[in-house]
């Protein structure tokens, strides 16, 4: 009996002093990975999405710890995020490109060598680098765990941006003539399509484990909301997408830029040290 009391008595003093570990210091790092659904908010009627993208980060994160309950998290993460549209069913839209370029309007009439192209569904995966931006409220350690809540910006800055687009090409340069020929346009590039920034306020919850010494496996679950546009707004001439005169309804061609926001959710687990 004394043995069964002093092995319970060994364990939890154990569990109290690795805890104590984790919850004394002031600077916990390490890396992290998460993945979770983007959804987009059109802003637009002219195209709109098709269903849910997908977003995977790495990186790593930091927390400095004001006290043992309350914290500042940042980092350095890469996105890799793609997203999904579809041009509505009461809309033809196209666009003009010269082999990998999606050329823009000012751009079509001094092409030497261009093509013509109707936009079906179009995927847009873009690399981003994010720093994240958070508070964070933790409870203390409750064995071997404690629980959190974050609330705070996410700001990523656009590194790079291919497009794959799925329609029809034209053997002859008329838009809505009979030659249309069923294809993918592959790995393109449309010059200041996607803005540059994006920023997500948002929140996230989860559990840190204390498995080994100080250092600990975190789980968490967010939603963030975007309030910056995904794609640039600009002016005609630099426009790439456009509905065609007559189709439209009108006696000339409509140039315009695709218009969203995004929501995301994302499950992201870390190993801080």
């Amino acid at each position: 009996m004394k043995k069964t009391l002093l092995i319970f008595a060994f364990l939890g003093l154990s569990t109290g002093v690795m805890a104590q570990e984790a919850a004394d210091k002031d600077f916990q790092a390490g890396l992290i990975i998460a993945i979770g659904p983007n959804f987009q908010k059109m802003g637009t009627k002219i195209i709109t999405n098709d269903g849910a993208g997908l977003d995977l980060t790495i990186g790593m994160n930091a927390n400095w710890a004001f006290n043992e309950n309350v914290a500042f998290n940042s980092g350095v993460e890469f996105d890799f995020s793609n997203v999904k549209y579809k041009t509505s069913a009461n809309h033809d839209i196209y666009y003009w490109y010269n082999d990998s370029k999606i050329l823009q309007q000012d751009e079509v009439a001094g092409a030497a060598s261009k093509e013509l192209f109707k936009l079906s569904s179009r995927t847009q995966t873009g690399t981003y680098l994010t720093i994240p931006t958070m508070l964070l409220f933790r409870t203390n350690f409750i064995g071997y765990f404690r629980y959190f809540g974050k609330f705070g910006l996410r700001n990523s800055f656009l590194l790079t941006n291919k497009i794959d687009d799925a329609g029809a090409n034209y053997t002859a340069d008329i838009p809505g003539n009979s030659s249309e020929v069923q294809g993918d346009n592959l790995n393109m590039k449309a010059k200041g399509d996607m803005f540059f920034f994006k920023s997500a306020v948002g929140f996230s919850g989860g559990a840190e484990w204390n498995f080994s010494g100080s250092t600990s496996l975190v789980a968490e679950l967010g939603f963030y909301y975007g309030f910056t546009p995904l794609h640039l707004d600009k002016n005609d001439g630099n426009t790439t997408l456009f509905t065609a005169a007559g189709i439209n309804g009108t006696t000339e061609d409509n140039h315009f830029s695709n218009q969203a926001t995004q929501q995301q959710l994302q499950f992201k687990i870390s190993i801080l040290f």
